[in-house]
C-alpha cells in the first residue's frame, strides 16, 4: 500500500511538472544521423523528463527502476528525429526465459491535441507509438540470438536453407527459410532492417503494427546511460501520418522498458503527461 501512495504522488508530480514543459525540434540541414553520438545533437535543447511507473493495467510497475530521461529534438523539413537518453546500469539486449530487453518509446497523438489519453489514445484518438528495442538491434548488428549465441558451449543448432551466423534478414531470406521460422507473418515481424518499430493504438491494449514501417533508430549503451534515436520522416506514404510538419506544434511523451526489472509489454515507465512539441518552422 505505502508502494502504490508513494506512486500516486510521484505520478502527480510527474502531471505537473509536464504540464510547462515544451520540447522544440529544432531545425537543421542535411540528413539527421541515427548515431546518437553525433555532434549534431548539440544543436538541440533538451527536456528533462519525469518518468512513472505504470500503474494503470496490469502488467503494473510499481517499482520505478528509471525516473527520468532526457529527450532532444531535430528535423530537417523532411524528417524529425528524437534523442532519448536515460541512466541504466544493465546492458539487456535479449530475450531469454525469464530475461527481457531494455526499450524505449516516442507516443504522438495523430490529431494534435492533449485531450487524446496519454495511456495509448482512445476510440477515434489514435496514437503512432515508435518503439525501439535493444534486442531487435542486437539481432540486426550481430545476428540472430539464438540458443548456440546465448549459449555457445552447450549446443550448435542449425537452421536448414538458411545461411550462418544467421543474420536477419540477410541469411533468411528465401521461401524455404522462410517457412523454416514460421511464415510469412513471422518473417516480417523480424526481418525489418530497423529496430524500431511503428504501431498505432486506440487505447491500451489495442496496439497494432502497421503495415508500412519506415522508422529508424539506433541505440548506444555508454557508462551506464542509453542513448538512442528514433527518427521517421513527417509524411510516409501509402500509410497514416500524424498532424505534424514544420512549423506546426503537437504533443509527445515517453516510455521506458528495463529489462533487468522484468519489463514488457504494459509492464514500463513512462510520462503521464503530453509535452508539448515545437517543431520550428
Amino acid at each position: 500500500m505505502q508502494k502504490v501512495a508513494s506512486g500516486l504522488v510521484l505520478l502527480l508530480i510527474t502531471v505537473l511538472t509536464s504540464l510547462s514543459q515544451e520540447l522544440v525540434s529544432v531545425r537543421v540541414k542535411g540528413e539527421i544521423p541515427t548515431d546518437p553520438l553525433s555532434p549534431i545533437w548539440n544543436k538541440a535543447r533538451p527536456v528533462e523528463v519525469t518518468l512513472a511507473g505504470q500503474t494503470v493495467t496490469k502488467p503494473m510497475a510499481i517499482e520505478i527502476p528509471v525516473k527520468k530521461l532526457n529527450a532532444k529534438s531535430l528535423h530537417n523539413g523532411k524528417e524529425i528525429a528524437f534523442l532519448l537518453v536515460w541512466e541504466d546500469k544493465t546492458k539487456d539486449a535479449f530475450h531469454l526465459i525469464n530475461e527481457f530487453s531494455d526499450a524505449v518509446a516516442v507516443q504522438i497523438p495523430y490529431v494534435p491535441s492533449d485531450k487524446v489519453p496519454v495511456t495509448m489514445g482512445d476510440k477515434d484518438k489514435r496514437v503512432l507509438i515508435l518503439h525501439w528495442t535493444a534486442f531487435r538491434q542486437e539481432n540486426i548488428e550481430n545476428g540472430y540470438s539464438d540458443v548456440s549465441k546465448i549459449h555457445p558451449n552447450y549446443a550448435y543448432d542449425w537452421y536448414p536453407h538458411a545461411r550462418p551466423p544467421y543474420i536477419y534478414p540477410r541469411d533468411w531470406e528465401n521461401q524455404y527459410a522462410l517457412a523454416y521460422i514460421g511464415g510469412e507473418k513471422v518473417f516480417r515481424k523480424n526481418t525489418f532492417r530497423t529496430p524500431v518499430r511503428e504501431v498505432v493504438a486506440e487505447g491500451f491494449g489495442s496496439s497494432t503494427w502497421k503495415d508500412v514501417q519506415s522508422a529508424q533508430g539506433k541505440g548506444v549503451y555508454r557508462n551506464g546511460k542509453w542513448y538512442v534515436v528514433i527518427k521517421r520522416d513527417f509524411v510516409v506514404e501509402n500509410t497514416s501520418n500524424p498532424g505534424w510538419g514544420p512549423g506546426k506544434n503537437t504533443y509527445v511523451t515517453f516510455a521506458v522498458w528495463e529489462g533487468s526489472s522484468a519489463h514488457r509489454g504494459a509492464r514500463k515507465v513512462l510520462s503521464y503527461q503530453w509535452i508539448r512539441l515545437r517543431i520550428e518552422r
